[in-house]
């Protein structure tokens, strides 16, 4: 692949302008495009190179991201959110010449949009003497591999960047560069095919200054970090020190956990396998339900704050008659409570199928005083009351009485426990998700060479963008339950109490992803 790409790079002409220009408009502005920083607010003598990709015949200039290209952070709107109040709608029938020029010349909202993601027709570095970095952070996850493998990739076959390595067991591993791991295609090419990471991981061992001490040292100036929200942190200290020392090093994120709780974008990668893979016990957990009289199958699957593989495993297997996540609290016994709901599945159908995200009920845990003292990883996440076997126990010990009096057999519950939590990491990701990472790799690699720092690459609304880290350091993405989403079709589809209140606040400006989800 080296040989393909002879192409002298010649600087263009240096100019100190911002990678991102709104196009001047008269009146309101209408978007509200939220900035990335780009090397070229922090360095001096800031060089401009034409793109690899754009000296390709045959490569249409419509194929690279235009200064002003944008993607709108929300697509469902109050459609007269825009419309100032002294004027009136076209279908008016009273609507009379100077309601006309009010309609006509309204200005815009100011709504929040991102820097669309893609190649720049002109790029911030000179790829024949580049070199990349990749880290990969925190638990395992599904795709992870793929990440890897498509940004070794695309740096090498697409930009002709030919020095790329890997940095072994997270961010301790900067520390120990006579262990870096050269990333070439015959390294990289099947890694698609495995889970797990070929780098390893860690939790903890970030050391802001020793990392861009050791950046400097090996002389990297393209940074890509993948992992979830603790690495993203991580990042934007690197990041931030990076601009406090004028150094040219990009720093990119592309995010990862299987949770899906990074905000503001569609998913994270990975999600999907996830969610597959958690179907699969389901299955199984409701074959062996209905093997037996009053069968109770219960699977618990990953979620620590928010329980998406939960809501959209449950969904997805059509078969279950309750889920819990972190984000709705519920109680077990009286009126509207989950024994008396899964009683009558079980009366009415033989058997039901219990769904529970591992971050759910540790409130009620705690009042009925089965917590432990609390004790936090090297993330500093704390580490949660196993909420399965609790949960388990407590409907043996309130549904056995019940049924054995209303079986004519005097049957008892019998319940199977599953727990496919590690089941759901460690895999090789699926075809959606493969797909997913390679967009989200390429864009990263993408944003990177054009200059630009500190972001997340994701999907919002279906289009690739980049978001700055600031937008979601220390900010979740949690399940929607106060608007139509896919909670409300949870609680339709299992007809399980919904476990709201009428004090439950519908925030018509809160920001939604296509997930279900909303930011905190």
């Amino acid at each position: 692949p080296a040989a393909v790409y002879s192409w002298a790079f010649t600087a263009l002409p240096s100019r100190r302008t911002s990678p991102i220009v709104l196009s001047s408009v008269s009146g309101p502005e209408l978007w509200k495009v939220e900035k990335v920083d780009h090397i070229s607010e922090w360095t001096t003598n800031h060089k401009s190179y034409p793109n690899p990709l754009s000296l390709k015949d045959n490569v249409p200039s419509s194929w690279f991201v235009g200064l002003n290209d944008a993607v709108a952070l929300k697509v469902q709107i109050d459609a007269l959110e825009t419309i100032d109040e002294t004027c009136v709608l076209p279908s008016d029938d009273d609507c009379d010449e100077e309601d006309e020029e009010c309609i006509v010349g309204r200005g815009g909202i100011n709504a929040e949009a991102f820097v669309l993601a893609g190649p720049r027709a002109e790029i911030s570095f000179d790829p024949s003497t580049s070199k990349a970095a990749i880290v990969t952070c925190g638990g395992l996850c599904p795709g992870l591999n793929s990440v890897v493998r498509e940004l070794a990739m695309c740096l090498s076959r697409q930009y002709g960047v030919q020095q790329i390595v890997g940095i072994p067991q997270g961010y301790r591993g900067f520390l120990y560069p006579e262990e870096w791991k050269s990333l070439d295609e015959t390294v990289v090419q099947n890694l698609h095919n495995q889970g797990g990471s070929m780098l390893g991981s860690s939790r903890g061992g970030h050391d802001t200054d020793a990392i861009v001490d050791s950046l400097v040292n090996e002389g990297i100036n393209l940074l890509f970090v993948v992992g979830g929200d603790g690495t993203v942190r991580g990042a934007a200290k690197i990041a931030e020190e990076v601009k406090r020392r004028g150094l040219a090093i990009s720093v990119a994120c592309i995010p990862k956990t299987i949770d899906n709780d990074i905000p503001l974008i569609d998913r994270t990668f990975g999600f999907e396998s996830a969610v597959e893979a958690a179907r699969d016990a389901i299955n199984v957990a409701n074959t062996e339900a209905e093997g037996f009289p009053f069968g109770l199958g219960v699977v618990k699957v990953m979620g620590r704050n928010s329980g998406f593989i939960a809501m959209h495993s449950a969904l997805g297997s059509c078969v279950a008659d309750l889920c819990l996540v972190p984000e709705v609290d519920f109680y077990l016994d009286g009126k509207g409570g989950i024994v008396d709901h899964l009683y009558e599945r079980l009366l009415a159908h033989d058997k039901a199928v219990v769904v529970v995200a591992e971050g759910a009920g540790q409130k009620l845990m705690a009042e009925l005083g089965a917590v432990g003292e609390e004790v936090e990883d090297a993330s500093g996440n704390v580490l949660l009351d196993d909420i399965g076997p609790w949960l388990c126990k407590q409907l043996k010990q309130r549904l056995d009485e019940r049924l054995e009096k209303a079986s004519i057999h005097g049957d008892e519950l019998t319940l199977k426990y599953v727990d496919p939590s590690y089941m759901v990491r460690g895999i090789p990701p699926n075809t959606a998700d493969n797909l997913y990472c390679l967009q989200l790799a390429h864009n990263a690699v993408h944003g990177a060479m054009a200059g630009l720092s500190s972001f997340i690459v994701g999907s919002v609304n279906t289009k690739e963008c980049y978001v700055p880290i600031s937008l979601v350091a220390n900010k979740r993405n949690v399940i929607d339950t106060s608007h139509q989403s896919m909670w409300e079709m949870v609680v339709f589809s299992t007809g399980q109490p919904s476990f709201q209140t009428n004090d439950d606040k519908d925030d018509k400006d809160a920001i939604t992803t296509a997930s279900g989800g909303k930011l905190i």
